[in-house]
């Protein structure tokens, strides 16, 4: 063994590994070295290849012969050391981090996996509320349908109730007057009021198409019967406020102040709410067809979100209650992987990387330092899912993958589009975004099962995962 390994973790989930190299191993990388030299320089008074080894280490310096040596040295010395790693545990490029000429020693930092320990999340209760799709949300995206096909003609008219109205202006929540001491702070972009504090925009547009239905603009307010009767080019200010038990929650209760300009007025004829109507959508024979059609859809997305709210709430609550500790490395991953996702939004927005940083006043190093926080808490919920779905030993198993790919392409009457897809949902792509869709919805179950308390017990779910690794 020509290698001496120490090794050392740290406390940020870093292996530290010292390898020193045999001297006798050195002294012939030394040796072979320096003749690769000598047959490639002039040594006055030997032919090219002859001179002998301590003129060659003279000549050069011993220090920079060794120093050229480690350097050649470096990547088998650290395909060695690699060979004493559990790969499993490692989780980021290794790095050599530090080296000594004499003796020849390198010492090689490699992340290691996160470090995870979860509190006692079994105690969680919880109500999770049933999802409920109303008429009235039903009605609304009927309502948005029937805006789709809609026909819109210019008026020379007061603007009256079912109009399209084009605004330009402002609304803002109005800020109660600062207490006296207080500090009063200010940005470019919401100027400060009369009272001291910043006014916080609820929008700002130079142009917006709004339509006059109580119903769907600002409902529950009176904002559009304050823009009823306004002619083109008639500039109004009035306040409201927001009822207390507004949808919005960030508005409800507060006060607002709207200045806007009635740029022009269109009349908006929109089509009957019937068959035909449905007929113009998509497949639907009748009305009643794209009611239960949409119906469906929103059952499905408010489902989703659900499932999304509910896993965050578990996030939140393993969080709070969880020791976790992982490499710096891990962090510059994620920050590496937030600017990668960045640039490619921008560049398939068409702007090039370099031109959208200048707009936004920053650059790429100042951008990574903003993103540190925002990474590290991505991070930490990331790692404790991962690790609420290790404790619970969630997996997808291939009867899961094959259940939900004939689900999927069930739905389609076309054998060879039942194919196609199917043959996408064996691929590693396919197999990817299905098999995350069945861990996804397995984790919600167990959340809701634990927040109910009728989880199964862990010693059952480790029986379980025993006898299905015997199996296989």
């Amino acid at each position: 063994m020509t290698l001496t390994i120490h090794k050392e973790e740290d406390e940020q989930r870093q292996l530290l590994l010292t390898v020193t190299v045999d001297a006798a191993r050195v002294d012939k990388a030394m040796r072979q070295t320096a003749k690769k030299l000598a047959r490639d320089y002039n040594f006055p008074g030997f032919r090219k290849g002859k001179a002998p080894y301590q003129v060659i280490a003279n000549r050069i310096g011993w220090e920079s012969l060794r120093a050229e040596v480690a350097e050649e040295m470096a990547p088998a010395i650290f395909e060695e050391t690699m060979a004493e790693v559990n790969e499993a545990e490692i989780y980021g490029q290794p790095a050599l981090s530090h080296m000594e000429l004499d003796p020849l020693a390198f010492t090689f930092t490699i992340p290691l996996r996160p470090m995870v320990t979860l509190g006692a999340y079994r105690s969680l209760r919880q109500d999770v509320e049933p999802v409920v799709i109303s008429d009235k949300a039903v009605n609304k995206a009927l309502e948005h349908i029937r805006d789709k096909y809609q026909e819109l003609e210019e008026v020379e008219r007061p603007l009256a109730l079912g109009d399209m109205a084009t605004l330009s202006g402002v609304g803002k929540l109005v800020v109660a007057a600062a207490a006296v001491g207080d500090e009063i702070e200010a940005t470019p972009e919401e100027p400060a009021s009369e009272e001291g504090e910043a006014d916080p925009i609820i929008f700002a547009e130079e142009r917006i198409d709004l339509p006059m239905d109580p119903d769907r603009v600002f409902a529950q307010t009176p904002f559009v019967e304050n823009l009823l009767g306004l002619a083109v080019g008639d500039e109004t200010t009035f306040n409201f406020t927001f009822p207390d038990d507004y949808d919005n929650e960030e508005l409800a209760g507060k006060e607002a102040t709207f200045t806007l300009m009635l740029l022009n007025v269109q009349a908006r004829r929109r089509p009957d709410l019937d068959d035909a109507l449905a007929q113009q959508e998509g497949a639907y024979e009748t009305l009643d067809d794209l009611r239960a059609a949409t119906y469906k859809n929103l059952l499905e997305a408010a489902a989703t979100r659900a499932k999304n709210d509910l896993i965050e709430t578990m996030a939140d609550k393993l969080t709070a209650d969880a020791t976790i500790v992982y490499p710096p490395a891990a962090i510059d991953l994620e920050i590496e992987q937030m600017v990668d996702n960045l640039k490619t939004q921008t560049q398939r927005s068409g702007w090039e990387w370099e031109h959208f940083l200048r707009i936004q006043g920053t650059n790429e190093e100042e951008m990574r330092k903003t993103f540190r926080e925002p990474a590290a808490e991505r991070l930490t919920r990331r790692f404790v899912i991962q690790q609420f779905i290790a404790d619970e030993k969630i997996r997808v198993d291939a009867a899961d993958i094959d259940t939900a790919v004939a689900k999927q392409i069930e739905s389609f009457d076309d054998e060879t589009l039942r194919n196609t897809m199917r043959d996408y949902y064996r691929s590693e792509a396919g197999l990817d975004v299905i098999g995350s869709e069945i861990l996804h919805n397995k984790v919600y179950d167990r959340i809701q099962a634990i927040f109910g308390g009728y989880a199964p017990e862990l010693s059952a779910l480790q029986d379980e995962e025993t006898a299905n690794d015997e199996e296989e």
